[in-house]
């Protein structure tokens, strides 16, 4: 096996959708399916994700029956490390990503078994972990709860609402939101603006909620002390 630097053309696939994703709204990384958009879209809100590299690599090896092939991974993904219990910090190894669609995974299995089981072992040669994700681990609560965000995270809201939120959850700690806006809003106009901004909230990182479990009125939110994002957040890609 023989690692090479040539990547493959990122570009239009009959049936599917290629573009370049903002990170963190800044890096712009290559996509060559919605999947990996939605894939994307959950590293992005994941603070625990340093970086993203898209087809960092093409493994070049000999398969069983002599012939040359070649294998590029769809992203490779760095952790930043994390403060444990101690003095010492832990950090996720790197994550070596595959992205396919369940129906072709099954209908081509033979076909990807033996690239898969070269990246898993240059994976482990290299201290990595190579994972396969496919739209049942991708589509799940984490991605819809983001979809949900997104569409508040750049709204203007009233910045004196926004400390009185905040101002009531660094009282209570955590709390439903439902509490939260039955104390703080009478109306249902200005229930329906609380929840939006809640939302907002959540979104911009200000408000701490389990981003794997469906958000509904009835979730448990917190107030965001610090820099980190960890507490109480499923890791959308463990």
């Amino acid at each position: 096996m023989k690692l090479s630097t040539k990547k493959r053309k990122i570009g239009y696939t009959y049936g599917s959708v290629s573009g370049v994703f903002s990170f963190r709204g800044g890096k712009g990384i290559p996509f060559e399916s919605l999947l990996e958009k939605d894939l994307l879209s959950i590293l992005d809100f994941n603070d625990s994700v340093s970086d993203v590299i898209s087809q960092p690599f093409t493994l070049e090896y000999i398969d069983r029956n002599g012939k040359n092939r070649r294998y590029t991974p769809d992203f490779l993904v760095y952790f930043r490390a994390l403060p444990s219990e101690g003095m010492s910090t832990l950090s996720q190894k790197p994550l070596l990503i595959e992205v396919k669609p369940n129906e072709k995974l099954k209908k081509h299995w033979p076909e990807f078994r033996e690239r898969y089981k070269m990246a898993a072992r240059y994976a482990q040669e290299n201290d990595f972990i190579f994972k396969i994700y496919d739209e049942n681990r991708i589509r799940g609560n984490d991605l819809r709860n983001i979809e949900l965000l997104n569409r508040y995270k750049n709204l203007v809201y009233d910045i004196n609402e926004e400390e009185r939120i905040l101002e009531h959850l660094k009282v209570v700690g955590h709390t439903a939101i439902d509490h939260l806006l039955a104390y703080l809003y009478v109306t249902e106009v200005q229930l329906g603006i609380g929840l939006g901004h809640v939302w907002n909230l959540i979104g911009r990182k200000k408000i701490g909620c389990d981003i794997g479990q469906p958000l509904t009125r009835l979730s448990t939110i917190w107030l965001n002390v610090d820099e980190s994002y960890e507490e109480g957040i499923l890791n959308a890609i463990a």
